[in-house]
């Protein structure tokens, strides 16, 4: 096919799948996985911080070894790679929800192992998967279908995520108790695993590569110092890891917000996480048209500015139910619209920058993103855990002390909002190349 002709709907829909299998247990480790550790499993605070970040810490091994071992070996890799792990990512997945009658330490042990585990599956299926697009299509249009798709599946996994986990862990397990509540997820996550895995499938099924980059058999050292010299590919990667700071927080603190900040009970805190990704995937169809209309750049600092905004009326809200849900509304919608575009702009950053910067080695560019969006999860989740004990939380307590509020305050609006800042200096300083590139 050539590179004038519009991908088949289909297509896109198939890419689409892999977002959707990765945000199911991305909602879930993201949203959920907290409060699973603390109010379920029953896992101190101080280890549940650690657990997070010690697995971001190995997974900085694991995603750019199997990016340089995709670029050494081609391209036509990927599709294998990712139907061979479509089924390891299901199971273990299920593990980490898996609450093993074990003594404290064992938990702590368990609770670690799997979500290391997991950790590096998810490396090794996502960062193909995050290089597919590049392969699939060379247009610019293509690419913005491409991760359009991409970004619907991303908010179809994490909605199915946040409108069910809640009630169906409550159903499933047949009551509110821990115990019932251990069974719950249990058989919940296991359903979802299953569903992640058959998704998978479905990418390596339905999509093609048309583009295979030649393997790359360049020394790591060079490649990685010709990456760092290719300003657009670094200043992507600091986009990303702040937009996923702010996600984080959003997700992982929302069902302590509800509870401490708004008053409300967890299923309150999952009605939120489901609001925040109906919008979030409503939003994601107007990122083309703007695009189009202003360029991507711009579109980037309008949304951004939007949720600076958000965040500011979030905060003067305060237990307003009413001025949450209107702030939230503009901070979802704007998140969506400009989901694709931190996609977009990263694939032209790969494919399209400097020929002196220009590796091709695709497969280690992707991997590095994708082990800064899940550092920085590591490194949110372990603040967010600190911010917790700083305020002295009571896991389960109907209770809270009342210098609690303080910091998930900090948590859930003051730390994003940082990183929504951060990512407005970061689409200037592109801004600047872009509108040379442009008048050139």
């Amino acid at each position: 096919m050539g590179n004038g002709q519009a991908l088949s709907v289909k297509e896109k829909m198939a890419y689409g799948c892999g977002d959707a299998a990765s945000n199911m247990m991305w909602g879930m480790t993201s949203s959920y996985l907290m409060y699973y550790y603390t109010d379920i499993y029953g896992l101190p605070l101080v280890a549940v911080s650690w657990i997070l970040l010690v697995a971001r810490v190995v997974d900085a091994f694991c995603d750019p070894a199997i990016g340089y071992g995709v670029d050494r070996i081609g391209g036509l890799v990927v599709p294998r790679l990712i139907r061979f792990l479509a089924i390891p990512f299901g199971l273990t997945g299920f593990a980490c929800f898996l609450a093993l009658p074990l003594s404290p330490t064992g938990k702590i042990v368990w609770a670690g192992a799997t979500y290391i585990v997991f950790g590096a599956i998810y490396s090794c299926i996502n960062t193909p998967y995050g290089a597919l697009a590049v392969m699939i299509s060379r247009t610019a249009t293509g690419r913005v279908g491409l991760n359009a798709f991409r970004m619907m599946g991303c908010q179809a996994g994490s909605l199915l995520v946040a409108l069910l986990t809640i009630p169906a862990i409550t159903w499933l397990g047949g009551g509110d108790s821990a115990a019932q509540h251990r069974y719950g997820m249990a058989v919940y996550v296991l359903a979802l695993s299953v569903l992640g895995s058959i998704l998978w499938l479905c990418v390596a099924r339905g999509c093609t590569v048309r583009h295979p980059p030649a393997p790359v058999r360049q020394d790591l050292m060079v490649t990685l110092r010709h990456l760092l010299g290719n300003r657009h590919w670094v200043l992507s990667n600091l986009l990303a890891f702040f937009y996923f700071v702010g996600q984080a927080a959003l997700f992982g603190f929302a069902l302590y917000y509800a509870r401490v900040i708004l008053g409300g009970t967890e299923q309150l805190g999952a009605n939120i996480i489901t609001f925040i990704t109906v919008l979030l995937f409503a939003g994601v169809p107007a990122c083309l048209p703007l695009a189009r209309w202003v360029g991507t750049v711009r579109s980037g600092i309008i949304c951004l500015i939007a949720q600076g905004a958000a965040y500011l009326a979030m905060a003067v809200a305060g237990a307003s139910m009413t001025g949450f849900f209107l702030s939230a509304a503009l901070l979802a919608l704007a998140q969506g619209v400009m989901s694709p575009l931190y996609y977009t702009l990263l694939a032209d950053a790969v494919d399209d920058g400097d020929p002196r910067t220009s590796t091709g080695s695709a497969g280690l560019a992707y991997s590095i993103n994708t082990w800064v969006t899940k550092l920085a999860m590591g490194l949110t989740g372990f603040v967010l855990a600190q911010f917790l004990s700083q305020g002295h939380y009571v896991e389960g307590g109907v209770t809270q002390p009342p210098g609690l509020s303080f910091w998930i305050m900090a948590g859930f609006v003051w730390l994003p909002l940082g990183a929504v800042c951060m990512q407005a200096l970061c689409l200037l300083a592109w801004r600047d190349r872009e509108r040379v590139r442009n008048d050139a």
